[in-house]
């Protein structure tokens, strides 16, 4: 009876290219060849492309990770009663007790986390559990803000950056924008950019998608807008929304990704008198942006009556029944991280934290596909030790 070690080399990892990330790796101990083949850049992304995308999902609340049972842009689905298990702190960061994440991005199956008060940057690989501390080039301030994106090549492929921007006032009451670049590959800061006078500020927390981030900003008369930076180019673009608001003080804007393949922005203005959330979806992302023209979920909270005001922190759109995984904290619950599932006509709460909420709570949810990318080890740099000086003290 012929086995997989008998089957030629190339055949033999097309059929494994086809094998979930997370399947894979737990056999990467079987032999050393596969071991190897589980490193290689190339097959790496053949098996992004190639593998079936089992999709996992985490919580972050409190800030610490936990890992949620199941896709969550599938949760719904008719006839079937939704809810959800979150399973405790995920495995590959059991080591990491002292941690606590106030942020995550997602990109690539890759994570960057930073800690409560900007005190620690790390990138994550909750597939692999491999785990790589980033050096600041100054130090870290308690208002920069990061991203995780790659930028692509016919000959190398991906190449995984992070950005780092921040915002000053200057002398004359201007705000001055900052950036610069982390490249994983060289484990080394650049500048990115010349410093530019800023007339917007940011009003949610970016994603990316597809190597690019976005985020939402709006000027000095409120109008929002998307921003994208472009890993690529290294540039910011601006781009449009599809709604416009004129009171940021009472509104509330999220991104969201669908299925890596499209962008969500969530809408909510929160008045006494209404508090009525809008989603909107783009096409395929591609080169280009647009919007959907004939989606909008709009979801009228006032008409199921509930007993505290909604605020959603982050959501996930399932487009294909139109109706949004969302989270926010219960303000008549000791800010306690809540889940439910909303759609035009329906509310369920579908998880409720049982822990009282840090001050510091600020729940985000996603969902992500598993991969094999390999994070750079920094190699340990050698010092030359230095001859002692023997000194002689003169003595009269």
């Amino acid at each position: 009876m012929m086995i997989i070690s008998d089957l030629p080399h190339d055949l033999e990892s097309e059929i494994l290219s086809r094998v979930p990330a997370k399947s894979l790796w737990e056999l990467r101990a079987t032999c050393k060849r596969w071991y190897a083949l589980l490193r290689d850049p190339w097959f790496v992304e053949k098996n992004k492309k190639m593998g079936k995308a089992v999709r996992e999902s985490m919580l972050l609340s409190n800030l610490r990770v936990s890992s949620i049972a199941g896709d969550l842009h599938g949760l719904y689905n008719n006839g079937v009663e939704p809810s959800i298990m979150v399973t405790g702190k995920l495995g590959s960061l059991e080591d990491s007790k002292d941690l606590k994440f106030s942020h995550i991005f997602h990109c690539d199956g890759l994570m960057l986390c930073y800690t409560k008060g900007n005190t620690r940057l790390l990138v994550w690989n909750p597939c692999t559990g491999e785990t790589m501390n980033i050096e600041p080039r100054t130090r870290y301030e308690r208002n920069d803000t990061y991203a995780l994106g790659y930028s692509t090549s016919s000959s190398s492929g991906h190449s995984y950056k992070i950005l780092r921007y921040w915002y000053y006032e200057n002398d004359q009451k201007e705000w001055i924008a900052e950036s610069e670049i982390y490249e994983l590959s060289s484990d080394s800061w650049r500048v990115n950019l010349d410093s530019f006078t800023c007339d917007y500020t940011l009003s949610c927390e970016g994603i990316t998608l597809k190597g690019n981030h976005y985020l939402v900003a709006e000027n000095e008369e409120t109008v929002f807008f998307l921003m994208k930076f472009d890993f690529t180019t290294e540039r910011f673009v601006r781009l449009p929304l599809p709604f416009q608001s004129f009171n940021s003080e009472n509104t509330v804007v999220a991104l969201s990704v669908v299925k890596d393949e499209k962008l969500s922005v969530l809408h909510q203005n929160i008045y006494p008198w209404s508090n009525v959330m809008r989603i909107w979806v783009t096409n395929n992302v591609d080169e280009d942006l647009s919007w959907r023209s004939d989606f909008v979920l709009t979801v009228d909270f006032d008409k199921f009556d509930l007993p505290s005001v909604v605020n959603v922190t982050s959501f996930l759109l399932d487009e294909e029944n139109k109706v949004a995984v969302c989270c926010d904290k219960d303000p008549d619950d000791k800010d306690k991280t809540r889940m439910y599932i909303v759609g035009e006509d329906m509310y369920k709460q579908v998880y409720k934290d049982n822990v009282e909420a840090s001050r510091f709570n600020w729940p985000l949810v996603l969902t992500y596909v598993p991969s094999l990318v390999c994070i750079q080890k920094k190699t340990p740099r050698t010092r030359r030790r230095k001859r002692r000086r023997l000194s002689f003290k003169c003595i009269n």
